[in-house]
């Protein structure tokens, strides 16, 4: 779906809000916040004082709005979308670029051309954080999409983040070789292609052909060497170069503030659409960050339940920003019978099972589970070594006990 058409169809179901008051760069991060925290709709500020176009956000702040993305209405519908594009990809339908559609910018001075957003006070750079990254594999001649979350410098420079497994296996092909690489920036592209650069597919798989087994004939792909959605807002062509520097602080989507070393990105050209409309996530803890986030941990989840009956469901709690997984296990599960695909499940390094007659949506709940049902080594599994985020190791809590209408195990209810 074009993302003109994802704004048009949320002004006419209301899940969309368009904000006409004149509002400045640096006040769009509050204004969302605070919708994010309070009925959690789409944003269009429309008139921003410092910015010659609009600025879309929390597009994809929802569950229900993701699954519409791409014709779906729940979660197993959407990932079912999703292998049904993996397992039967499409040739690119190529089409020349309309001029008339965009105004082309060579060596753009960044901080001119987008919204000059500080998400976190800290932030030491103004971030796009809705970036999605295109890269071709040199070996396979695949192509992947990841959102990357980009540090505006100077000039037309920004710092890339290749972080993303796929993303990262790219860069030690070419950066890391001392060679360049060469990169497209989509902002505001086609749904199917953004939530495509979260689902983090396999090497085998081309994403571009994914999406356009998803999106369908609508769908067209520019001519160029690097084949990017036509229609995308905001595309910056850039060169990625072994030359590194320290990025940050920024807010990450912990809650907390990171720092890392990162090669240099220079944007040779930009296409901007005419009436350019710029997705902006607001980074950090927002409901659109870790919803995004947690998609690729979500479909593989959804395939471990699928396969293993005493895996009853699951739930990725906000504020762990989607790194821990609260799974509800059937009664008499132990950690003897845990299924090792675990421990394969993308970004999650904590999971706590629980039974049934535990709410999974109540910190409490799970903080009394964990406090009354774990007994010492036996119900906590540490791995050490840290994974490829550099995080600490895997643990797994079990917070259950074998029967739970044991009269030392049943829950006490109060009249009312």
């Amino acid at each position: 779906m074009d993302f003109r058409q994802f704004l048009e169809n949320g002004k006419s179901n209301g899940s969309c809000v368009v904000v006409s008051e004149e509002i400045s760069s640096s006040e769009i991060p509050m204004r969302i916040n605070a919708e994010d925290q309070a009925d959690n709709r789409m944003l269009i500020f429309e008139n921003v004082s410092d910015f010659s176009g609009s600025v879309a956000s929390n597009l994809f702040g929802s569950p229900d709005r993701i699954f519409e993305a791409v014709g779906a209405h729940d979660s197993a519908s959407f990932y079912a979308r999703i292998d049904q594009a993996t397992q039967s990809p499409q040739t690119l339908n190529i089409q020349a670029m309309n001029s008339d559609d965009y105004e082309v910018i060579k060596d753009p001075v960044l901080l001119d051309q987008i919204p000059n957003i500080v998400h976190s006070e800290h932030d030491a750079t103004v971030y796009i954080t809705s970036g999605v990254a295109l890269a071709k594999n040199p070996e396979t001649g695949k192509h992947h999409l990841s959102f990357v979350r980009l540090s505006v410098q100077d000039g037309n420079r920004f710092f890339f983040n290749p972080r993303t497994p796929r993303m990262k296996e790219i860069a030690e092909l070419t950066i890391y070789q001392d060679m360049p690489l060469e990169i497209a920036v989509l902002i505001g592209g086609p749904v199917e292609a953004m939530l495509l650069g979260t689902l983090g597919c396999s090497p085998a798989d081309d994403e571009l052909e994914m999406a356009q087994a998803l999106g369908g004939d609508d769908l067209a792909f520019s001519d160029g060497e690097l084949p990017v959605p036509l229609g995308t807002e905001m595309v910056m062509f850039g060169t990625v170069e072994p030359e590194y520097g320290d990025e940050g602080p920024f807010g990450d989507m912990k809650g907390l503030y990171m720092t890392n070393e990162n090669p240099f990105c220079r944007v040779t050209e930009m296409w901007r659409r005419k009436d350019v409309k710029y997705h902006s996530i607001l980074g950090g803890k927002s409901q659109e960050h870790v919803g995004l986030v947690r998609l690729k941990m979500q479909h593989q989840l959804e395939h471990l339940k699928a396969k293993t009956d005493y895996i009853l469901d699951y739930y990725l709690p906000k504020y762990a920003a989607g790194q821990m997984c609260i799974m509800t296990v059937e009664d008499g599960y132990t950690l003897a019978d845990m299924d090792q695909s675990l421990f394969d499940i993308s970004l999650i390094d904590k999971f706590v099972l629980v039974n049934k007659d535990t709410d999974v949506k109540l910190p409490e709940d799970i903080l009394w589970a964990i406090t009354q049902r774990t007994s010492g080594d036996k119900d906590i599994i540490f791995v050490e070594g840290e994974d490829i985020f550099g995080r600490p190791g895997f643990s797994i809590i079990d917070a259950t006990v074998a029967d739970t209408k044991a009269w030392k195990n049943i829950r006490v209810n109060v009249f009312e």
